[in-house]
């Protein structure tokens, strides 16, 4: 028998409200980098919608059509004369969306590349790959209508808006700096991350002759920025492995020169369980997001 105290003592249904409503206000109080992209993306939808249906019921009090001038004002352009005097569309262009189906997918999107990535790296590199990803994809598709002559038409009216390049940009981070990441499909099974990010990539290339051409060059170049940036943390600057490679080939040489003996690896193991304990530890008392990047790391090639 539930106690009379419980929210959900009475139905099922008052259960599910407290729930749903507890997970609401965490979600909107949390400070996490992914639930802060997310809000601002929606919360700048529905300002432009409720903007939107103002000017229309007042439409007829103007002579421009000042919905599609805030539009205009928002999206990147692909004429660059037009980017100099609108500079800051560059930012204002990865949380505008055409249609509501348009943002949700694009969040559902983000939500999962973004906590995949966040159990692996921290807020402050969530934000910098999703703006800097989104600047670059913005950046390819001007330069792919001011170079390819079939877009010489439509260059002066084209204009792309939207989160996907930012989005592809987290996605492609996460999937190669963590290659054997996996995702549960129903009826499928389990798929490497990586996989997925390729099929999206091959899909924007095949689509790219079929329409929203300029939207398949930024997911190309937000895919491209986050591949550098997960190569980045991986092998470090271009020159590291040219400075330092005299010094490890002897520190490996040094240390693999012999096995390990019984004693020694034992010691070892049993210092990698105790500390693996202390991270769940940690994890039970403060949460996931409390531990460090060293300690997510080495909890997640534990055994493995």
């Amino acid at each position: 028998m539930p106690f009379p105290n419980q929210p959900y003592s009475s139905s099922p249904l008052r259960f599910l409200r407290y729930r749903l409503k507890n997970q609401f206000t965490d979600f909107i109080t949390s400070k996490t980098a992914l639930n802060r992209l997310i809000l601002i993306n929606t919360g700048i939808y529905f300002l432009l919608l409720i903007s939107k249906l103002l000017l229309r019921v007042f439409s007829f009090l103007m002579v421009k059509n000042y919905t599609l001038v805030l539009y205009q004002g928002l999206s990147f352009p692909a004429d660059p004369l037009q980017l100099f005097s609108h500079p800051w569309t560059i930012i204002t262009s990865l949380f505008v969306h055409a249609n509501f189906w348009h943002l949700f997918w694009n969040m559902i999107m983000l939500y999962i590349a973004g906590k995949i990535f966040l159990s692996h790296l921290s807020n402050k590199q969530l934000w910098f790959t999703y703006f800097i990803g989104g600047i670059l994809g913005n950046l390819i598709f001007m330069l792919a209508y001011n170079t390819f002559p079939v877009f010489s038409t439509v260059v002066q009216e084209a204009s792309c808006v939207g989160a996907s390049g930012a989005i592809m940009a987290v996605l492609f981070a996460i999937s190669i700096y963590r290659p054997r990441q996996e995702l549960t499909f129903w009826l499928i099974g389990r798929i490497k991350l990586i996989w997925i990010a390729l099929f999206f990539v091959v899909i924007d290339i095949l689509q790219i002759p079929a329409g929203n051409a300029g939207g398949h060059f930024a997911h190309l170049g937000g895919a491209l920025y986050g591949s550098l940036f997960a190569l980045y943390l991986i092998y470090g600057h271009p020159f590291k492995g040219v400075v330092f490679e005299k010094n490890r080939k002897k520190y490996a040489s040094a240390t693999a020169s012999r096995p390990l003996s019984d004693e020694e690896f034992n010691a070892r193991k049993n210092h990698d369980a105790q500390r693996v304990d202390a991270i769940l530890d940690k994890i039970s008392q403060n949460g996931y997001d409390a531990l460090t990047k060293e300690e997510k790391d080495f909890l997640y090639n534990y055994k493995r």
